[in-house]
């Protein structure tokens, strides 16, 4: 993923950005999930998963991370069956979910919305939620 700084004469330019990050952990147990939000004053956010919960289990467990795409309702405004198809993005105005796998690292916009549905697993679930701050804020 990249970050770009707008020069007036040259256009997008990668940015060579001193981040600030801060960090903290999440242990869900059964029962657990965080509800849809965001994260104001960040630019990048990630989650590293420590360990998913599945140890001595098969199948799925839930406490999936989801992702909504805000542009789904441009498109269930007109007509609810009508989704967007967009290429090289399948979710386009749908929600997407990934599955906690240990040792697995996501990285996505500070600004798009999402939530950890309610995790069953008898054990605890442990991640690492980051948050990449640009320099000067």
């Amino acid at each position: 993923m990249l970050s770009a700084v707008w020069h007036p004469e040259r256009g997008l330019l990668e940015a060579d950005l001193a981040w600030t990050f801060n960090a903290w952990a999440n242990v869900n147990r059964t029962g657990h999930g965080n509800a849809q939000h965001a994260h104001p004053g960040a630019y990048w956010s990630a989650v590293y998963w420590v360990d998913d919960g599945m140890a001595g289990h098969e199948g799925d467990l839930g406490g999936e991370l989801e992702f909504a795409d805000p542009r789904g309702s441009v498109a269930t405004m007109l007509s609810s069956e009508l989704k967007m198809k967009v290429e090289g993005c399948l979710d386009a105005g749908l929600a997407h979910r990934i599955s906690p796998r240990t040792g697995k690292l996501v990285m996505f916009p500070s600004w798009l919305l999402h939530s950890v549905r309610r995790f069953t697993g008898a054990g605890p679930r442990v991640s690492i939620a980051i948050n990449f701050v640009p320099p000067g804020r």
